[in-house]
């Protein structure tokens, strides 16, 4: 019932039969399908009887947070999942983790999509991929959230699941994702009746150029919410974002003021939330007003990697320095903002930015747009300007020889370069002519034609000037993960050394952790196991790792 979307039924089912389950099993998905609903009587008679499974903690951890974020959400979380690790627990734990720490929410999501595999759940694994998609947004990484969300949505199609919130929320992913890393060409396919749905449309509407209709949207969602803060301070900041668009910034600012009163006091995501609303407009009409606010809240939102927001606060930043006659220190604040900033199409800019004319000479300002952008640290993806190409893994590997080498390399090195000793100049003449059919090269010797940015080589030039945050924002996990080729091997092992070597004699405890989280890599485990406090309840889960690995040797 719950992955046919047939929740009203199932909560009726469920409730049927509470006091057949001794254990709570009924009461837990009786709150499950509540939740979905939002179904005041049934959350009240359920929250107000005695279900204390684990399961049921980390349900009601999950509405907690939904409608008031607490820190002692994250600790009910924390407590059903030391009680009874599983999905539903993992699941809960990553998601209320969100707010502290994404990389943190990441390792939790991923280890409820373990759980979910591991118990032959395949419609929890698209829950799980859909929640990851999300993530991922908020991390930058907008090409691993495009694969996760195609990967969730393939699932569900292949399994005939048809739970309208979790696919929405996989569209949702693709959506913005597209918005900001290429060109959205078109509504996605999303359930307006939704909860999050009229929110996403009205983003999407923006990104397709129709500010009147995304206010429209965001008004009618916050006329049928209710008056919660944490339900309002989304709209609001989208609100603004629609009428600085249409030139409205008088209104955006009274608008701002209101999302900054209602913030205080409220968790740190939504306070940051409200900054930004006020912010955005005040840097437009009284930027001397809102530099020294916006660096504090651009510090905030890059600790916390929120890699959006982060590059709103940097844009926003920028101006009010132009605006003040101060263009050393608005270069300054996009050169430190330009990993943030870097994984951004010229679209995806322009939908985060505000309207164009007040942003032109911040554009200028920025390097030039890289014809060509590499993303291979993970998952791999090539966009040509705001074109996404699909190369075959080994035009993937030739590809990243070139990049690696700028000057060029003649056939024979390039055979080396990717084949080996074994290979031969005349089968990497034949490749390169095909790869031309994508992609524009020069010859003699072989080499890419225009600006390059390229994740991998951007992430060793930072390790190598010591910054690891940075660098750490920037991987995205192991350079062309499935590759042999002998070029690709030795560079993935020296980025990889590099980063074990950093974190090693400068990560802190959460730096380590993070990582350990994302990567299948023991060393870290161990580390993290050392790193951590005793009583820190992250620790129980490298530990756990740890002792898989050993126990499989």
């Amino acid at each position: 019932m719950w992955a046919a979307g047939r929740h009203r039924e199932g909560l009726n089912w469920c409730l049927e039969r509470l006091s057949y389950s001794p254990d709570g099993l009924y009461a837990r998905y009786a709150l499950e399908f509540a939740i979905e609903l939002e179904d005041e009587p049934a959350l009240a008679q359920l929250l107000h009887s005695a279900h204390p499974s684990p399961e049921f903690q980390a349900l009601k951890s999950l509405l907690w947070w939904q409608r008031a974020w607490s820190p002692e959400t994250l600790e009910m979380a924390q407590q059903a999942y030391q009680e009874q690790p599983g999905f539903l627990t993992a699941y809960a734990l990553g998601t209320t983790a969100a707010l502290r720490s994404f990389q943190e929410a990441e390792g939790w999501l991923k280890e409820a999509l373990r759980h979910a595999e591991e118990a032959g759940q395949p419609h929890r694994s698209v829950q799980a991929a859909a929640a990851l998609a999300l993530l991922q947004m908020g991390l930058g990484a907008y090409t691993q959230a495009r694969t996760w969300a195609e990967w969730g949505l393939d699932l569900a199609k292949h399994i005939g699941m048809r739970h309208p919130g979790v696919q929405n929320t996989l569209w949702l992913a693709w959506g913005y994702a597209q918005a900001l890393s290429g060109r959205l060409p078109s509504l996605p396919a999303i359930d307006l009746a939704q909860p999050d749905a009229a929110l996403a449309q009205g983003d999407f509407l923006l990104a397709l150029g129709n500010p009147e209709a995304a206010l429209q949207a965001y008004a009618t969602l916050e006329r049928k919410l209710a008056p919660v803060r944490a339900r309002r301070l989304p709209i609001i900041v989208r609100k603004v974002r629609a009428l600085l668009e249409l030139e409205r910034l008088e209104e955006a600012l009274q608008v701002g003021r209101e999302a900054h009163t209602l913030s205080e006091g409220t968790a740190d995501f939504f306070r940051d939330l409200g900054d930004l609303a006020y912010l955005m407009p005040t840097a437009l009409v009284a930027p001397s007003e809102a530099v020294t606010s916006l660096h504090g809240l651009l510090e905030r939102l890059t600790q916390r990697r929120n890699t959006p927001r982060s590059a709103m606060a940097a844009l926003y930043l920028a101006r009010a320095y132009l605006g003040l006659g101060m263009e050393a220190r608005a270069q300054e604040v996009l050169r430190s903002a330009r990993q943030t900033l870097g994984g951004l199409s010229p679209a995806g800019r322009a939908f985060l930015a505000g309207p164009a004319h007040h942003f032109q000479e911040v554009f200028a300002l920025l390097q030039p747009v890289p014809s060509l952008r590499l993303h291979f640290l993970g998952t791999p993806t090539v966009w040509a300007n705001s074109q996404r190409l699909k190369l075959s893994p080994r035009h993937l590997e030739i590809t990243t020889a070139l990049a690696v080498n700028p000057g060029g390399l003649d056939a024979e090195r390039l055979a080396l370069w990717v084949w080996g000793d074994a290979g031969k100049p005349e089968v990497a003449r034949a490749e390169i002519q095909r790869l031309r059919r994508k992609l524009a090269l020069l010859s003699h010797p072989y080499r890419l034609d225009g600006t390059v940015w390229a994740d991998f080589l951007e992430a060793r030039e930072i390790l190598l000037q010591g910054n690891l945050s940075e660098a750490l924002a920037l991987y995205g996990g192991p350079l062309l993960p499935g590759s042999e080729a002998p070029g690709v091997v030795e560079l993935r092992e020296e980025l990889w050394n590099l980063v074990v070597h950093a974190l090693d004699r400068h990560g802190t405890p959460e730096q380590i952790y993070e990582m350990a989280l994302k990567e299948n890599d023991p060393v870290l485990w161990q580390m993290a196991s050392e790193r951590l406090p005793q009583a820190d309840p992250r620790l129980a889960l490298m530990q756990a790792r740890l002792r898989r690995f050993l126990g499989a040797d």
